[in-house]
């Protein structure tokens, strides 16, 4: 099949939670059909580096969206009625260059990751479309609203709301959505309001067999651990919580422990954290494996959160115990979920994180079940799956759905992003 493969990221390299998982269902897919990929990147640099995904697509086509640029047209175009993370992606260049490849090639399906690019899909349909919202960003936003102060938490409360609505008109206009848990699809409005949503979890590779605690970071021992990218408000807020409210009452304890936050672009948040005693911060480091073999336990304080934690698998394949809060854990396959300490206060944080570093059968535990978690959040399993959609979809198993009237509001959103109606 000839598949036209749209992301609001381009998927490589493979160093983020949504890079990642774009990456293995583009690479999935390759495998068996011709992926056209019309993607956005942040800098020139990193469409230079996302060339390499033309040893797996026929064409690649990546547009540089400066972060200026698009919050200018998000701010123009506040009055539109549309969410601003539309608008933010709103390029006439990008959405001339996806039509003339409709017109100009026989698509045997549309696959969408991210509903921010759905706007670009022409109008009738040209293929069946299916698309990977990956998270219910509209959930993720009124979490935003809830730990922020006005007038932030106005703004971030109406994104969520009208995200919320383009979402369900996007839902209804693709043959098959799909989203990474259940609680994203319930935050979708569940089966009820979106029947033809499948959830296709996230997978972890294996961590490499060999990998030595760096000498280094051996010198920092015994620590806790947080991996993520430290420019993501929710990574951000999830370490600084921690840090100011749950690790005093670990060191009230024990002194000795260190805190080490590992990951690239810190915000200046997280770097003022390395200011307090015990508190480590690396940035981006060549390989994270080897602060995961030598932790006492990986963290997961998700305030906000939504989807799978990747890094908290990356923690249960490596072996590492895990203490995360309740909204994460409830992501986290079933046949994982003994491994997990789970705690939401502060202070039950906190006695968790003592509970791992002073009692070794936490460590035995998460080392001898790594293996098994290794094939359990295997990426093969959701992939099958997501193959098996995409041919279904391109069979026709969704044509009872072609003539949908839902999906007229879906384009009337198109026009309204196009300046070509009013609200």
């Amino acid at each position: 099949m000839k598949i036209l493969f749209l992301a609001h990221r381009i998927p490589y390299p493979p160093n983020k939670g949504e890079k990642t998982r774009c990456f293995y269902e583009l690479r999935a897919l390759a495998k068996d059909h011709a992926i056209d990929l019309f993607c956005f990147a942040d800098s020139e640099e990193e469409a230079r580096e996302g060339m390499a995904l033309r040893q797996w697509c026929r064409k690649v086509h990546a547009e540089v969206l400066f972060r200026r640029s698009g919050l200018v047209r998000a701010a123009l175009r506040a009055a539109s009625g549309l969410p601003a993370s539309v608008c933010y992606y709103n390029s006439p260049t990008m959405r001339a260059a996806v039509h003339a490849a409709c017109q100009t090639e026989k698509y045997d399906l549309i696959f969408v990751y991210c509903s921010s690019v759905a706007q670009f899909v022409p109008q009738p349909l040209p293929a069946p479309l299916v698309i990977d919202f990956v998270d219910a960003d509209s959930a993720k936003w009124k979490q935003y609203a809830r730990y922020s102060s006005f007038p932030k938490s106005w703004v971030y409360s109406r994104e969520g709301r009208l995200l919320a609505a383009y979402e369900k008109e996007i839902a209804e206009l693709a043959d098959v959505s799909i989203v990474t848990t259940r609680q994203e699809l319930d935050d979708l409005g569940g089966e009820s309001e979106c029947p033809r949503t499948e959830v296709v979890e996230n997978g972890v590779c294996r961590p490499p067999e060999e990998t030595a605690v760096p000498s280094d970071v051996h010198q920092l021992q015994p620590y806790v651990l947080f991996v993520g990218t430290m420019s993501y408000r929710p990574n951000v807020d999830a370490v600084v919580y921690f840090a100011r409210e749950v690790f005093p009452l670990v060191q009230r304890v024990k002194p000795n422990v260190r805190l080490l936050i590992v990951g690239r672009d810190p915000a200046a948040e997280v770097k003022e954290l390395a200011a307090r005693p015990g508190v480590v911060v690396t940035g981006g480091v060549p390989d994270v494996h080897g602060y995961l073999r030598g932790a006492a336990c990986a963290i997961a304080p998700f305030r906000i959160a939504q989807g799978v934690q990747n890094k908290v698998l990356e923690a249960l394949v490596s072996g590492i115990p895990v203490v995360l809060t309740s909204r994460p854990a409830r992501a986290i396959p079933d046949a994982a979920s003994s491994l997990l300490q789970v705690a939401d206060s502060s202070e039950d944080f906190a006695n968790a994180v003592l509970r791992t570093i002073d009692d070794p059968q936490y460590a035995q535990r998460a080392q001898a079940a790594a293996p098994r978690m290794r094939d359990l959040l295997s990426w093969e399993p959701p992939l099958e799956k997501l193959r098996r959609l995409i041919r279904e979809a391109a069979a026709g198993r969704a044509e009872q759905f072609a003539k949908s009237p839902l999906r007229e509001s879906c384009a009337h959103a198109q026009m309204v992003l196009e300046g070509k109606t009013k609200q």
